[in-house]
């Protein structure tokens, strides 16, 4: 028995000495930031760990909230730690932010009465289902008929509060729903974990750690006056992080190069090639199998277009790059940054900042292009010639002489020359009318004459000139041949894909004839299919 006993108080002893296997849950984190560089999805948070949080040996913990990922923080000096950092994550019960705390206490208080309600409604409905399991003895027929006219008021007056409460409650509810929805929306992710960071330095020691739960996007104002042709810049950056850390200095944006919208017109080449023709394989029981001409044509063509492309890919590729001008943005060879000022929560609200960019313009030549084809009206197109500034990709709102004229999406900008189209203008108008179409067949061929008619109307009450871009048909059988007869005026532009272009000069209120005749000839039995 003596023996037993020096057991158990020696493991009690031994039991007293161990240090806890369980981590202290933080109620406060590692909130000393000096940097955030912030990606189009994602941040890198930089943290301060002082040596005043060190012990005299220079071991420090450094703890930091579940939404960073673990596997990504470092040291940024590690000249200055002692050996290798060590991470660890831990699970912790669901962190809510100091900035969160008035929310989750109304969220609470909310779901209190959402639940008296509730008991209220329940005492309500047993109440009824009590009237009506009710069988009264009564022998007395006054006693009954008492009996049944106080059980039917009680009955009515229940029913009435109940139907009160149930549209009190559903307002109730709702709120409640509302609370938790922004409670849950606010609250950092990975909430329920949190992460140690443990070593042993001298001096200061920076640690990077990257989170997902934040993002940046820009957002700008052109506004192109049409008579000088100046495009006038405004940035604007929306921004947002969700670690429950709030912070509030600069901030590095960083972008790799890779509604009612307003589209580049681009008008695509018109081939023309010999119609497909059935050709019986076999007859089976009534059923016919067939295969056309084009299954088995040759890829002399397709071969061709590739070469074609494949020229143009290269030639794109060896554009030369221009360098930003543009003071607020910086270059490297992977990355563009822009730096900004100002305060972030933690909680994942948006915040907008104007980014100063010194009076920002861009030059460009204003253009006024048709294509009949897409639109009866013209595209007003800004022509931006390389060297110019640089723009990160973004959404833009376009307005044009001070006017909103659209939205469109600004690709890759700076590199080469750059065309924005900025709306439509409405009082320069196109119409395309066919020539008499007229086929002929001979012993050996079909002739096919055709052609249209452009007439660009100026009805704005200046002068312009008016690019117009319209196209003939590529024949892609050898079999077609395309004969020209006649263009007035002549064009300006013809490329490898029979695209016309013309500048047309057209005064204030004034018609402008366009006339393209051609005809095509092919062998006699065959028809011509566009695509």
């Amino acid at each position: 028995m003596k023996q037993f006993a020096f057991l158990l108080a020696f493991l009690a002893v031994i039991i007293s000495a161990s240090p806890s296997v369980s981590m202290e849950v933080p109620e406060n984190y590692s909130s000393r930031i000096s940097a955030v560089d912030l990606y189009p999805s994602g941040a890198k948070f930089t943290f301060v760990v002082e040596p005043q949080s060190m012990d005299k040996d220079g071991n420090f913990t450094a703890v930091i909230p579940g939404a960073f990922k673990a596997e990504t923080i470092r040291a940024v000096n590690p000249q200055n730690v002692y050996g290798d950092i060590y991470t660890a994550s831990y699970p912790r019960t669901k962190w809510i932010p100091p900035q969160l705390e008035q929310l989750r206490v109304q969220a609470k208080e909310q779901s209190r009465i959402v639940s008296d309600l509730n008991a209220k409604k329940l005492a309500l409905e047993q109440t009824l289902n009590l009237l009506k399991t009710s069988n009264p003895e009564k022998s007395n027929p006054d006693d009954l008929l008492k009996f049944i006219k106080e059980a039917q008021n009680v009955k009515l007056e229940t029913e009435n509060e109940l139907s009160s409460l149930k549209v009190v409650l559903s307002d109730e509810q709702e709120k409640l729903r509302m609370l938790n929805n922004e409670l849950n929306a606010k609250t950092p992710r990975g909430s329920e974990n949190f992460i140690t960071v443990t070593g042993r330095a001298k001096g200061t020691v920076y640690l990077e750690a990257f989170t997902d739960s934040a993002y940046w996007s820009p957002r700008y104002t052109l506004n192109l006056d049409t008579s000088s042709g100046k495009i006038a810049v405004k940035m604007f950056v929306r921004a947002t992080q969700r670690t429950g850390l709030d912070y509030s200095g600069s901030m590095t944006l960083h972008t790799k190069a890779p509604g009612e919208t307003v589209t580049a017109p681009e008008i695509s080449p018109l081939r023309v090639g010999i119609k497909p023709k059935e050709e019986v394989v076999a007859t089976m029981s009534g059923v016919r199998l067939s295969r056309t001409n084009k299954q088995f044509e040759s890829a002399r063509m397709a071969m061709r277009e590739a070469a074609y492309m494949a020229d143009e890919d290269g030639a794109a590729l060896e554009e030369p790059e221009e360098a930003p001008r543009a003071p607020a943005v910086r270059e490297t060879l992977a990355d563009r940054t822009l730096d900004i000022n100002g305060a972030l929560t933690g909680d994942g609200t948006e915040r907008d900042f104007e980014v100063i960019m010194s009076d920002l313009f861009l030059e460009s030549k204003v253009e006024i292009t048709l294509i009949p084809e897409q639109r009866n009206d013209a595209w007003i197109i800004a022509i931006i010639d390389e060297g110019n500034q640089h723009l990160i990709p973004g959404n833009a709102e376009l307005r044009v002489d001070n006017h909103s004229s659209g939205k469109i999406y600004l690709e890759e900008f700076g590199k080469g020359q750059r065309q924005i189209p900025f709306g439509y203008a409405n009082q320069i108008t196109a119409k395309k009318e066919a020539l008499v179409e007229k086929t002929g067949v001979s012993w050996f061929s079909g002739v096919f004459t055709s052609g249209y008619r452009l007439e660009i109307t100026n009805g704005t009450k200046d002068e312009h000139v008016i690019t117009v871009r319209d196209r003939l048909p590529i024949p892609t059988d050898e079999k077609i041949k395309l004969e020209v007869k006649r263009i007035e005026p002549k064009e300006k532009l013809r490329d490898r894909e029979n695209r016309l272009t013309w500048e047309v000069t057209v005064p204030a209120g004034a018609t402008v004839p366009i006339i393209v005749d051609y005809t095509l000839s092919y062998p006699s039995g065959e028809e011509l299919q566009y695509r």
